[in-house]
Order: C-alpha cells, then structure tokens, then sequence
C-alpha cells in the first residue's frame, strides 16, 4: 500500500481505532455481569446508556460511523441524568464510573474521528423509541423497573401527567428537540474532514 493511499483511509477503519472498541463492549459487559448475574435485573440492561455502549463498541469494530454516530447521542445524553441521579442517591459504583463516564469519554474520542452529520438526530431518535417500546414489552411497570420511562413519567413528572401517552409525547418532543441542538453543537465541534465527506 503506498503512503497516499494509507492516509486515504479514513480514521475509523484503521485497526486502532477498531481495538478501542473494546472499552465500550468491557464497560457493557461490566454491568451485564452487575445486573444479570450478581443482582438478578436483567431489565436494567436495557437501559439505552447501556445498549449504547454495546452499540459504540459494534460501530467501532465494524467501522460503521451510523452506529457510532447514534451512540454517540446517547452516551452523551445519558450523562447529566446519571450525575444527578448519583448525586440525589449518594451511591456512585466504580462499574457506573467506567460505564457511564467511560463510555462518553470512547464516544467524544470516536466521533472526533468520524465526524458528526447532519440528520444524524432521526436515526437516534428512531432508536430511542424503539428501545423504549422494547422494553415496555418487556419489563413490568414498577418503581425500580420504569427503565427508558417506558411505563410512566420520570420523578416528578409522575404528578403532571394522568395519562402515559400524553406524557410519552411530550417527553418525545423534548427528546427531539435536544437531539437536534446537540448535532448541531456536534456539527460545530466535530466537522466531518472534507476527503471523508462521502462516509
């Protein structure tokens, strides 16, 4: 192979990058071992920070920027909500650490190199709804099993809402509208390189 041609590669195919995969598919196997084995809640596998990883790791070793981009999203977005939850509990798990901090760290390095795509937020958005429906199949309705907000409005929320579907709507909307302005801040902070461009 000669040396114009190596640099034609893009980033995210070379072997690298694939091997970094390996942290977020460790990070997912971590909890899978927490959850299923020690704690017996297999549902809280379900969780879309948790498939996230799963899907980062698989975009990552097949190179494919879709899943990457799309779990990207979702890594970053599941962040604030874990912070706030470890702080109002006081509980902060060093598997929860790795998981969650961990694998948005792999998502930022990964879509760096990638680079972020216009209309990427309908993708992550489909995924979202799909997972949600899944595990509202899936899971029962309980205080510690409400995984994705797929059975009832999340916390406070519960009070504004008497009806699921019209609390899903809205929540749905507000989900959009975030994925929107995060690709947009993805799209400033990680351009895709103009040789690329057709990934």
């Amino acid at each position: 192979m000669s040396t114009n041609e190596a640099i034609l590669i893009p980033p995210w195919q070379t072997s690298r990058f694939r091997l970094l995969g390996l942290l977020p598919l460790c990070f997912f196997i971590s909890r899978a071992i927490e959850y299923v084995v020690i704690a017996k809640t297999p549902e809280q596998m379900l969780w879309s920070c948790h498939v996230s990883n799963l899907m980062l790791a698989v975009g990552m070793f097949l190179g494919n920027p879709l899943l990457i981009r799309v779990a990207v999203f979702w890594q970053i977005l599941g962040l604030p909500p874990w912070i706030m939850d470890a702080v109002v509990s006081g509980m902060i798990k060093t598997v929860s650490i790795f998981s969650h901090l961990g694998g948005s760290i792999v998502a930022i390095i990964a879509i760096r190199q990638v680079g972020a795509k216009r209309w990427s937020w309908v993708p992550s958005l489909i995924y979202f709804v799909v997972l949600q429906q899944i595990t509202r199949l899936l899971t029962d309705p309980g205080p510690y099993t409400n995984v994705n907000v797929a059975h009832f409005a999340y916390g406070p929320m519960k009070d504004w809402f008497a009806v699921y579907w019209k609390y899903w709507v809205v929540n749905t909307s507000i989900v959009a509208l975030t994925l929107i302005i995060l690709e947009f801040v993805f799209l400033w902070l990680f351009p895709i390189k103009a040789k690329y461009w057709s990934h």
